[in-house]
């Protein structure tokens, strides 16, 4: 409780990681921790193109990633053709 009370109280959370024997203990810290990705049994620093990065709090807005920064840097746009 302790532990996760302090690491909701920085000012930055971008990655978490709780290591823990018990997967259920583990799974509800995750659940409780106020951060955009939390790592299991792992460090911080395990990151894939896929995945998100986001900051949280002071740490910045919106969502880094190869498929979020696509999108950001994309303008949709729809065409409707009549047939007929």
């Amino acid at each position: 409780d302790e532990a996760i009370s302090r690491a909701n109280a920085l000012p930055t959370a971008f990655q978490a990681s709780v290591f823990a024997r018990d997967i259920g203990v583990a799974l509800r810290a995750a659940d409780r921790l106020d951060a955009s990705a939390v790592m299991v049994n792992d460090p911080t620093t395990f990151r894939t193109d896929w995945m998100p990065f986001a900051g949280r709090r002071t740490s910045g807005y919106g969502t880094g990633g190869i498929g979020y920064t696509l999108r950001d840097m994309t303008q949709e746009k729809m065409v409707v053709l009549r047939r007929g």
